[in-house]
């Protein structure tokens, strides 16, 4: 490509042309003369360097001067960019005129574009006065953020703003539209907004009777504010319907607001607002509330209700990079229990939600010391029977293990074997409440704040290891000091011949203690089987025995008294109010015995092989895990009297084919029981013949099957799934992906536990498959589905069904509920983008039970 730069206007007389590829000495000449001129002339105008070239030539017209170029002909002007087949280039006028050119097929080439400030303009041709900054553009087409503008006339002006006559507006990126408006003038203003005079909207060629007398569409980086269409609808527990409309305001660009709304006919409304923030490498989170009156049936009758609803939730995040000594998060999930039985506006997952948590928390880390400060706000409460468990606050203080002898120890002093004896600390102080939903008020916190029940706990254990070739050893020594500031009282009284005890709480201080030591053994045991045969080579088998003995003191702080029934002898212990529990009250002395296995399996790896056949010769082999894990465990108390064997749990797990994850836990009991299900001194075998009795059992087994035809596309390869993906509807819960034509997910979970009495059991079931899945059914067209069956109360667990329809610029989803007491179905298509989000029809509609909203 030749390429001549000037910074003024010529004014030279004489006629050339250059060849390009092979410029000859007059060009060359003229070059230089045009340069010289230019220098000496006085009519400068142009405020910078002006580059231009062309691939095939150039001509020069010295007494016009202007530039002919030819074949992929360019011009550079201070951040302007102008590029076509052709451009003619006067210095005289400091404007520049592009077009294009027919090929050999007889279509147009090489079509003008325009780019300023990364804004690009295509057009059939441009006409460009880089002295006003003003332009003619011809059969224009741009994008404006996520819209694109064509137009038949176009006038640019000086600020940027783009006038034009004819056209049209989509979001689609086809050159021949799926939908646009079709529009008789309208205003294009760079980064704020489009404004469009009368407009109709056509799908493809066939027009609709959607019209418009005017419109506004946004067209700021980083979003707008505007409304928020609802969603309109029938119920007939509470009439018709408008959810979800409202305002969308993003107030700067590290937080929006959202503000939304619904409304039912026979009175019900709710109200809602959501909340975004993000500072990069500092924080970011997200803030809901809502608030809700919902009406049941009409004032008059007898039926009538009035629901009060609201709930919070806050998530909040520091970033790594923000402090090194300091972590913030929060997780606030709190509300009324019934808040979620609106069935419109409750996912499944949080109307079958029984249980909600919260977590505020604060850790405070000192750089290179071993200690860590954490202070928690907590809150857990349970929509069944609307209970309530409050923790304000939780704080820990937690040493890290350290060795002390290894600080006190010289540097150049050989090893000790106490350096190994290490010491870790924890402190605790929590300050807990336990109520119900309908005593939580802002008037009853003076009676709550003296129902809070507080303490403190220090925990610590000293360790240590000690190992040789074959075995490790870890004794420790654990203690534990409670410090309660309330302690329970028990006082009885006699009243003639009624004796009666009355319980009450006095706050006084004690710190019961407790400890106790135990030391554990373990080792390793290996096998090796090997194979000749092509197939399997080898198989190894890992035991792993651990026995460990643990003694506890009788910590008891009992105290036994005529506090049982008209006087009869009981006990009771003044820290059975307190949240950490009391010492233990009887001594025990166990010998805990364990034995852990786990099978793997070397064989030929076929894939591999293949994938280098020709470059090695070499047999390439893999492992695979037959028995990932076979435990048995048990102990033996030698202080008892009595029943001295605990319970035996067995368990496994394993991953058969590297696909089917299967897991089996199993507790098994030695002794014999009588006819109340209570254990006797008794052996099993020595009553009924067997070695033990079975109490429960549970069996679980998962797969995730996925096609093979294609796999999960890349990450950095760019296409048109991928697209989809980033612009599917965020509403299904989940991201859609065409890459997968199909996925599989099975779970099967059976329970068995046993009760015995009268020498004879009863057996209660658990049996239940659950599976998920999608299915690509065309090319962009996806089933997704989420049921289960329970087959022991012969039942459909929740199931949905959904059916998404990629359009390109639209997209089509159709969700249905078919059972349970939230049967119903949503129906929405709508514009992909987000400047026009709110072009859509968009259902939802309960069927089948009139009382869909009633729980």
């Amino acid at each position: 490509m030749t390429e001549m730069r000037c910074s003024m206007p010529l004014r030279c007389e004489t006629r050339g042309w250059c060849r390009a590829g092979n410029p000859t000495i007059g060009a060359v000449f003229i070059t230089f003369m045009l340069m010289w001129i230019g220098g000496a002339a006085t009519a400068q105008t142009l405020q910078g360097e002006v580059t231009y070239g062309a691939r095939d030539s150039m001509r020069y017209d010295l007494a016009e001067q202007t530039v002919y170029l030819f074949g992929a002909a360019s011009v550079h002007y201070q951040g302007i960019d102008l590029s076509a087949d052709r451009i003619v280039f006067s210095f005289k006028n400091e404007e520049a005129q592009a077009f294009g050119a027919l090929d050999t097929a007889g279509v147009v080439a090489g079509k003008p574009q325009f780019v300023q400030d990364g804004s690009t303009i295509e057009a059939d041709s441009i006409r460009y006065n880089f002295k006003t900054k003003q332009g003619l553009i011809r059969q224009v087409r741009t994008q404006e953020q996520e819209s694109w503008v064509s137009a038949n006339l176009s006038k640019r002006l000086a600020n940027g703003e783009v006038h034009s006559k004819g056209g049209m507006l989509t979001t689609c990126d086809r050159p021949k539209p799926h939908y646009h408006f079709k529009v008789s003038r309208m205003i294009v203003i760079p980064d704020k907004k489009i404004v469009a005079g009368p407009a109709y909207m056509k799908i493809g060629k066939v027009p609709t009777p959607f019209a418009l007398p005017f419109g506004l569409f946004p067209n700021a980086k980083g979003g707008s504010s505007g409304v928020l269409i609802p969603t309109w609808g029938n119920d007939q527990s509470r009439g018709y319907y408008l959810l979800n409309g409202g305002w969308y305001i993003p107030i700067n660009d590290h937080i929006d607001l959202q503000l939304t709304g619904d409304i039912y006919s026979r009175g019900s409304w709710a109200l809602r607002t959501g909340t975004r923030y993000k500072s990069r490498y500092r924080f970011g989170g997200n803030l809901d509330l809502s608030y809700s009156t919902l009406l049941n049936s009409e004032p008059d009758f007898p039926d009538f209700s009035k629901q009060r609803n609201f709930f919070i939730r806050w998530n909040h995040q520091v970033d790594a990079k923000a402090s090194l000594t300091d972590r913030f998060s929060a997780s606030l999930n709190v509300g009324t229990s019934q808040n979620f039985t609106n069935n419109f506006n409750s996912s499944t997952v949080d109307y079958l939600s029984n249980t909600f948590q919260s977590n505020i928390a604060w850790t405070h880390l000192w750089p290179s010391k071993p200690y860590t400060l954490a202070v928690n706000l907590r809150h857990s409460q349970n929509t069944i029977n609307r209970t309530f468990d409050i923790t304000l606050p939780s704080v820990t203080f937690n040493l890290q293990r350290i060795f002390p002898f290894q600080l006190l120890r010289e540097a150049s002093a050989p090893p000790r074997f106490y350096d190994q004896i290490g010491v870790n600390w924890t402190s605790n102080f929590d300050n807990r409440l336990s109520t119900t939903e309908d005593r939580l008020s802002l008037e009853n916190i003076p009676t709550l704040a003296t129902q809070m029940r507080n303490g403190l706990r220090h925990t610590a254990a000293i360790t240590t290891t000690i190992k040789n070739r074959y075995f490790s050893l870890n004794p420790e020594v654990r203690i534990t000091d409670r410090m309660y500031f309330d302690q329970l009282r028990k006082t009885v009284f006699s009243d003639a011949d009624t004796i009666y005890t009355v319980t009450d709480t006095v706050n006084k201080f004690a710190a019961p203690f407790e400890w106790s030591m135990g030391a554990n053994l373990t080792t390793k045991i290996y096998g090796m089987y090997t194979f000749r045969g092509k197939g399997v080579r080898a198989i190894r088998h890992v035991i792993t025995p651990t026995a460990g003995l643990n003694y506890l003191p009788d910590n008891s702080t009992q105290i036994e008294g005529p506090f049982g029934l008209n006087g009869a002898i009981g006990n009771y212990s003044p820290f059975d109010i307190g949240i950490y529990g009391k010492p233990t009250s009887s001594e025990s002395a166990t010998v805990n015995l364990g034995l852990i296995q786990s099978l793997e399996a070397k064989v030929r790896d076929r894939k591999a092989m293949q994938d280098s056949a020709g470059i090695s010769d070499e047999i390439q082999l893999k492992k695979i895990k037959l028995l990932d894990f076979v435990g048995i465990t048990t102990n033996y108390d030698l202080l008892k009297d009595s029943l001295n064997w605990s319970p035996v749990n067995l368990s496994a797990r394993t991953a058969l084919f590297n696909k089917l994850n299967v897991n089996f836990n199993s507790v098994w009991d030695p002794y014999a029981v009588n006819s109340q299900g209570q254990r006797i001194d008794q052996s099993e075998r020595s009553v009924t013949g067997k070695l033990a009795r079975m109490t429960y059992t549970n069996i679980a087994a998962g797969i995730d099957l996925k096609s093979r035809k294609y796999g999960q596309a890349p990450s950095n390869t760019p296409n048109n799934d991928q697209q989809v993906v980033e612009e599917a509807d965020p509403s299904k819960g989940a991201r859609i992906n065409f890459s997968l034509p199909w996925r599989l997910g099975l779970n099967y979970s059976y329970d068995i536990s046993r009760s015995y009495f009268d020498d004879s059991f009863t057996v209660t079931k658990r049996q239940s498959v659950l599976f998920n899945g999608d299915l690509n059914v065309f090319k962009y067209w996806k089933i997704g589905f989420s049921s289960g069956y329970d087959l022991v109360a012969e039942e459909w667990t929740p199931t949905s069904l959904n059916l998404y329809w990629d359009l390109h610029c639209w997209e089509f989803n159709f969700n249905i509920i078919p059972l349970g007491v939230r049967k119903s179905f949503s129906v929405r298509i709508n514009v992909k983008a987000s400047i026009l989000r709110d072009l859509k029809f968009e259902q939802r509609r309960p069927y089948g039970n009139t009382n869909n909203l009633l729980y």
